[in-house]
């Protein structure tokens, strides 16, 4: 999304200049609080392309949710969509996956599925199976969504130590227990290394990130 473009107009306003002086002043202040924080010296062009990363960032944020809400509303339980972010918004700080990439996951298992207990069961035995396996959380969740309604064959690729035949004569949740008993451990052990720290810190900033986003459109919206 391209940040919007700021038209006074012709005639001479007063209002409407201190309006943009005042929120362009904001913006200023905001990007260079942002650069000092991460001990950062920031210049025009860099504040602009902060401002654009950050506007996408939110826009993209907003239609994901919105997506979701959507998928909800199809699923005839759209009562249930405040709760639904909530427990994303939980979710995202407990496990530090980015709500980015949990909603397109939930949503694919909810869709699947069609039970919110059910989807986030799996939604975040996901979590622990792609901490302990390295596997991507999309791809995991993916593979046990498929795995639900009886296609087994993604699971092959967790540490099962079951034969083909062994996995295809086992249910749904009977493979399930046995791959999140070998990940428990791993998955504990996930927490402790830098990899996770890391995480913690790519969703903080994804988040101060959208917020300020959010801020700019807003300030955007008034002075355009």
């Amino acid at each position: 999304m391209a940040i919007p473009v700021i038209n006074i107009g012709s005639k001479l306003d007063g209002k409407g200049f201190k309006q943009a002086e005042t929120a362009l002043g904001k913006l200023n202040g905001t990007a260079k609080t942002v650069a000092k924080s991460l001990g950062l010296a920031f210049g025009a062009a860099a504040i602009t392309a902060y401002s654009k990363a950050a506007v996408k960032a939110f826009a993209d944020d907003e239609a994901a949710a919105l997506r979701l809400n959507r998928a909800v509303e199809n699923l005839g339980i759209g009562f249930a969509n405040p709760a639904i972010a909530k427990y994303i918004s939980s979710l995202e700080k407990s496990a530090a996956v980015a709500d980015d990439i949990l909603r397109p996951s939930f949503q694919a298992l909810l869709t699947t599925t069609g039970s919110l207990t059910q989807s986030q069961k799996l939604l975040n035995d996901a979590i622990t199976i792609s901490r302990a396996s390295g596997i991507d959380l999309a791809t995991v969740t993916d593979d046990l969504g498929k795995g639900y309604v009886g296609i087994t064959k993604g699971l092959t690729k967790y540490n099962t130590g079951l034969s083909k035949a062994e996995i295809q004569s086992k249910s749904f949740n009977e493979l399930l227990g046995i791959i999140l008993k070998r990940s428990a451990g791993a998955a504990e052990d996930y927490l402790d290394t830098t990899a996770y720290k890391f995480d913690v810190l790519s969703v903080a900033t994804s988040n101060a990130s959208e917020i300020i986003g959010g801020g700019l459109v807003d300030a955007f919206a008034l002075v355009g």
